[in-house]
């Protein structure tokens, strides 16, 4: 007798999801069928799109001097390496 039986599964990693409409397409139907099976998560989906927007505007809004210097923090970590 085999000591590990394979049980049949699907695994999500596994699944082709290219670009395009079928990536998208593949990503919003994943979405729906974890909201419906996992309601707790219909609370955080809109409080991720919030939070996530309000982080998007600020690092728009940041105005940084040369495009690839860092910015986010740059000013704390000069001020303490000058003391």
């Amino acid at each position: 007798m085999p000591e590990s039986v394979p049980t049949p599964q699907i695994n999500v990693s596994k699944i082709q999801g290219g670009g395009g409409a079928a990536g998208s397409l593949f990503a919003v139907i994943s979405m729906l069928i974890f909201l419906i099976g996992i309601p707790a998560l219909r609370y955080f989906l809109p409080a991720a799109i919030v939070l996530g927007s309000g982080v998007a505007l600020v690092i728009h809004f940041k105005r940084h001097e040369t495009t690839g210097a860092p910015w986010i923090g740059h000013d704390e970590i000069a001020s303490a390496t000058k003391k």
